[in-house]
């Protein structure tokens, strides 16, 4: 039996920072701007407090997220977004049906998921023909973590659930890898970008423009696939 190790997670840990300010937030939202989207079917999984869906600048669509942290949903439902409590156990199906969702969004909940073909699968059933995806997780080949591996330090990589600073990450993705697991499943990248390049481990020396002429340096892959 696979356990909602986030169910409580962020109750006591509501420190996690500010994400409006966040570099990745920030590319992703500027993504779904530009599509210009309106009376749209719009779902974020892992929604977390709903921040992401409420920073989308076009108010004229259907937002709904998904959320397994108990403190995370009720902070949803408080910001008016149709959010149910959903924990992804490998087994039970999105709850909702085939072709309805116009845009999804992942932001680093794939390396949380052991059957990511099922999640995957998942993700592509309840979209529309020709819906999109903007799926991000950390980059395993970031600058920062390809340093710490070549000093024999851990690349930043979590080896229990049980650690205080533990987020449950249970898969580590580069570009490459995360673009062919995609395509495997029937998606078409759109574009990929990353957020920035970070030169200390609190991610307070970082480099935008780094991330732009070389993204597989960059502490997060971000793709925009196509259904």
């Amino acid at each position: 039996m696979i356990v909602n190790i986030y169910k409580e997670l962020y109750s006591d840990r509501k420190n996690l920072g500010e994400l409006r300010n966040n570099l990745r937030i920030k590319k992703m939202i500027s993504m779904v701007d530009k599509m210009q989207l309106e009376s749209k079917n719009i779902l974020d999984i892992g929604c977390y407090d709903g921040t992401f869906l409420s920073l989308i600048k076009n108010r004229k669509n259907n937002f709904y997220g998904l959320e397994a942290s108990d403190w995370g949903f009720h902070k949803s439902l408080e910001k008016g977004i149709g959010v149910q409590k959903y924990f992804f156990d490998n087994l039970t199906a999105l709850p909702y049906r085939d072709k309805f969702f116009d845009l999804v969004i992942a932001g680093e909940i794939i390396e949380h998921i052991f059957d990511t073909d099922f999640f995957l699968k998942e993700i592509h059933r309840i979209l529309k023909p020709k819906g999109k995806l903007i799926i991000s997780t950390p980059n395993v080949a970031s600058l920062g973590r390809r340093l710490l591996l070549l000093f024999g330090l851990n690349p930043i990589i979590e080896v229990s659930p049980n650690e205080l600073d533990s987020s449950g990450h249970i898969r580590y993705f580069t570009f490459d890898s995360l673009k062919n697991l995609l395509e495997k499943h029937n998606f078409e990248i759109i574009k990929s970008q990353s957020d920035c390049v970070n030169f200390s481990k609190s991610g307070k020396i970082k480099s935008t423009l780094l991330a732009e002429i070389c993204s597989t340096l960059g502490a997060s892959i971000i793709y925009l696939a196509r259904k």
